[in-house]
Order: structure tokens, then sequence, then C-alpha cells
């Protein structure tokens, strides 16, 4: 991803706010959601999707078909099995209901859910100062008691997302204090040789098949517990017909089969939420609840995207505030049998159309916050590791907004 936003890098887009408290819905924003693999190869037709959808078809009628240069990173053995792969999941059977996407859409105001009233804080809030780390890896600010027999969060804050893009950018931040995790939505710590992200702990996510299987996840979470993991990511937005796509109960039994088998071992996080209203987001998550009553959560798994056109830097800022303060915390006490003592994991969060400066402002005024605000366990800006985001377009360095969240 880019923070500058060039469309023929970017999956289709469509960013839809309602109000400086950042409700909005996005689709097929990022990686498309695939639930037939652990081949890592297949990252490029997750993150190239409106390539993939065109070109898929006419590879698997004709092996004759050019290979279009997003696509380039797979290996041509590779690209058949990928393309099934990929058009397995062209349709899902349990879509989530969402208005479809395209490359131009453009953003459109629509009703503020009426399950739960947004408030909004003001724009001006100032960011609170959170005092410098002088350990090698960035420390928690405090580590509260797990409920129900749950493992309290126990790692840092910052997280750092990656994906087979990411080569060995991983190099410009092995020297920040900074950086306590890394994640890239898959089992498996480093999807591509070269990306080393030994220097933090590993938080890995549930990727399941067709039938909601997953025979290496149990494995390998044990080993990773072993190593120092701190937490363990449920489904990535399930609410989101880009990515999980699952129902609430599909949600739940994952959830029981893949993650709450370790209870009491790591920090469990729930399904990972868009910040979108209606049956997204947290009403996606009141639903995912009730199918999974006996279910012990420490950690609320929520991203917030918000559009630059539609808000100012400041703005931007209120409105994460003001969602995790009010919206996400007005949920957490609603549910205290299966969320008691939980906090908050950002798995994701950016604002869209940013410009490199734009989005090391933004950065300048929310990092802080978070990490002096008690209610936040971790968080993870998306940012990332790719070229035109965290890392300049050239490959040679960290661009403004990463230098940012290496150094502050």
């Amino acid at each position: 991803m880019h923070t500058s936003f060039n469309a023929s890098v970017l999956l289709a887009l469509s960013v839809i706010t309602s109000s400086v408290s950042g409700v909005a819905l996005h689709h097929a924003h990022r990686h498309r959601a695939l639930t037939c693999y652990e081949d890592n190869t297949l990252r490029a037709l997750e993150r190239f999707s409106s390539d993939a959808a065109a070109y898929c078809p006419k590879l698997l009628s004709s092996s004759s078909q050019q290979i279009p240069g997003n696509l380039g990173a797979i290996p041509a053995s590779k690209l058949s099995s990928a393309c099934t792969c990929f058009m397995k999941t062209a349709a899902p059977a349990n879509p989530v209901s969402t208005p479809p996407t395209s490359p131009t859409s453009t953003p459109i105001v629509v009703p503020t859910s009426t399950k739960a009233p947004i408030q909004t804080v003001s724009a001006s809030a100032q960011p609170i100062s959170t005092p410098s780390s002088t350990s090698s890896l960035a420390e928690p600010t405090s580590t509260p008691a797990a409920g129900a027999n749950g493992k309290a969060y126990n790692g840092g804050k910052r997280g750092l997302v990656y994906d087979y893009k990411s080569k060995d950018y991983s190099k410009y931040f092995k020297d920040s204090n900074k950086i306590s995790f890394g994640s890239n939505w898959n089992l498996n710590r480093s999807p591509a040789p070269g990306v080393d992200l030994n220097y933090a702990p590993f938080v890995p996510t549930i990727r399941v098949d067709g039938g909601l299987k997953n025979d290496k996840w149990a494995g390998a979470v044990k080993s990773l517990i072993s190593s120092g993991t701190p937490m363990i990511f449920a489904s990535n937005e399930p609410d989101n017909a880009g990515q999980a796509n699952i129902s609430p109960a599909q949600a739940a039994t994952v959830y029981k089969s893949f993650i709450q088998p370790f209870k009491g071992q790591v920090a469990l996080a729930a399904p990972a939420i868009t910040n979108g209203g209606g049956n997204t987001g947290l009403g996606f998550l009141e639903k995912f609840v009730a199918e999974c009553q006996d279910c012990h959560f420490d950690i609320i798994n929520v991203h917030h995207y918000v559009n630059r056109k539609d808000l100012s830097i400041d703005q931007a800022v209120s409105a994460v505030k003001t969602y995790l303060t009010k919206d996400v915390a007005a949920f957490l006490a609603g549910h205290p049998k299966q969320f008691g003592g939980a906090r908050i994991c950002v798995g994701e969060f950016w604002l869209w159309g940013a410009s490199d400066e734009d989005g090391a402002e933004y950065l300048r005024k929310l990092l802080p916050w978070l990490d002096a605000e008690p209610s936040v366990a971790a968080y993870q800006a998306f940012g990332g590791l790719w070229p035109g985001n965290f890392i300049k377009n050239d490959g040679s360095g960290l661009s403004k907004s990463g230098q940012v969240y290496h150094d502050l």
C-alpha cells in the first residue's frame, strides 16, 4: 500500500465516511481474503485483486496469457494453482452484505448506524505526552490483570505490518526501540526470503479453508507461544467482503476451534472488525458475541480508516480517539462476561489518501495519545513495509511517515 495511494497499485478501494467519529465502510481495500491456502505466493493476488480478477480466468483457459507486471513476483510455476485458489473465493458462499466497489469509486455519505449513536470529541484535542523508552523494545505502559482466567497482554504497544512485498525493508526498523511485534495476516513469520523480523515477537492470524479448517495452526501457535508470542489474532475482518468474509456464526466456529483452546496461555484477540456501521464493525461483533457466549477475549481488535479528502488531520486524529474511548469502550462495557478486563488492539489504522507529509503529521499527533491511553494494549499503523508507504518509493530508506513511526 502507498501513503500517496497511486490507483495503479491499489486494490479497488471505496471508503465511505459518515461523521468525524470515523464510521466508515471500506471494501476490498487491501489484501483479498483467500480461504484455501497456506501458499504465500498468493499474497500478490491478494494485493492486486483487480489485476488477478481479470487475468486468472484467462490463464486458466489458456496458458499463453501475458503476466501483468503487478503479479510478476509470483513464480510462473505457481500461477496456475494460485489463480485456481483465487477464483474459488471470487464469489464466497456467505458474503457480507456490502455495496460493490470499483477502482473509480467516489466516497459517498451514508447515515450513521442507528444501533449505537456516535459521539464526537473536539477535533482540536491535544495529544498526550508519553515517557520515552530506554529498552531495546518498547515497553507496555501497564500490565492489567487478565479477566476470567485469561492471559493479559504483556507486550509493547507498537506493531509493524508487512507482506510478501516487504523484501528486506525490515532492516530499517531493526534499530528502533519502538517496535514490539510484527504481523502479516498469516500464520508464518516471514512471507518472503529476506524479511527478517526476528528482532520482534510475531503475532499470527488464523486463516481457514472452505471447511473452516487449518491443520497447521495448533502446532505452529504452540511453538510461537514458547518463543514469546504475546497474543494471537482471530479472523481478519470477517465483516468485510474483501477479507475473511464469513458470517458471525462462522467466525464464532473458527474462534472456538482455533483461538479459545489457547485461553490462559496467550492473549486472545477477538476477530478484527472494520469501523463500518450497520451489520459491519461493532454491529457484526455484537452478532458474533451472541454466537460465542462461552468464549473469552483478552483483546478487542478493531481497525480504523477515514479519508483525508473528508477530514482535516486534526479531525482524523479526533475520530480515532472518539471511536476508541466512546464506541469501543461502550461495547466492552456492555459485554463484561466475555470481555471483562479486555483491552484494545488497533490492528490497523490509517488516513486514506494522505500524502507522506500528511501521514507523518497524522502519526505525530496520534501516536503519543495511543502510547499513553491505558485502554489501548497495542496498535499497528497501515503503514507497513512497502515502497511508497513507510518505505521510500525507491526502497532506499524510510519515508517521512516511516521515520516518525520509527522514532516517535
